[in-house]
């Protein structure tokens, strides 16, 4: 081939590049440069659960970001409220948890994201920026649709295994022993989509999670506060450092 007809088909490729749909940024962990991190509880909200998770956080003056299933928040808006006033950070977790979601075409998931959309922004008063995937199960065309409809994607680097069959202890020691600067972590305030939503153990253990972090010299933050991810839709992004 010519040096021209080669400089052509690099341009081809660079033009197919620039092309791909842009893709939602996924972070799984935030700013390691401070001593902070951020509790996530998905699955809710969930009574009587959601309520004393909300108690035992504000009596330890931490903040948590919720990741609200919209049927959930479609039955107990008013816990979403409570999220809010209390100073958490709330983010979609899909309307109805579906494991399938990762292989449904593009526009099932749209229809998912917008209905779980629709009723977060009644209860909230605004539109959450941040989604985490149910199961933590995210595909590249699910990326493209959260870039589409202003999304970032949130995973997390810490799972405090309180969705298994393990004791208080247990998910204390995970949190404890797994602790670090920007680190996410995965705890459950509801049931996996209509599942065993008992959290009986996550209560028992948070308030000797939080006291060891305290201990630690740990600040406990939002996601948003961690990341720079934007809590809101319109909002800029914020002034953390970022790390994905």
């Amino acid at each position: 081939m010519s040096g021209v007809g080669l400089l052509a088909a690099a341009g081809l490729a660079v033009a197919a590049c620039n092309s791909a749909p842009a893709r939602a940024q996924h972070f799984s962990a935030g700013c390691g440069e401070r001593r902070q991190m951020a509790l996530t509880f998905d699955d809710g909200p969930n009574p009587p659960y959601t309520d004393r998770i909300l108690d035992i956080l504000q009596a330890h003056g931490a903040r948590a970001t919720f990741f609200d299933e919209g049927q959930q928040a479609e039955a107990h808006p008013e816990l979403v409220r409570r999220e809010i006033i209390a100073g958490m950070a709330v983010g979609s977790h899909s309307y109805a948890h579906s494991a399938e979601l990762p292989t449904m075409p593009r526009p099932e998931f749209a229809r998912d994201l917008r209905q779980a959309q629709d009723v977060l922004t009644a209860a909230a008063g605004f539109t959450p920026a941040i989604y985490r995937s149910p199961f933590g199960h995210t595909s590249d065309s699910m990326l493209i649709e959260l870039h589409r409809a202003g999304y970032k994607s949130i995973g997390w680097d810490l799972d405090a295994t309180d969705w298994s069959d393990a004791s208080a202890d247990a998910v204390v020691r995970a949190v404890l022993d797994g602790a670090h600067p920007g680190a996410i972590v995965l705890m459950h305030d509801g049931g996996l989509g209509g599942g065993h939503a008992d959290r009986t153990t996550t209560i028992a253990a948070l308030p000797k999670i939080l006291d060891g972090l305290r201990d630690r010299g740990y600040e406990l933050v939002t996601v948003p506060e961690l990341t720079g991810a934007p809590a809101k839709m319109g909002d800029k992004r914020g002034a953390a450092c970022l790390a994905s």
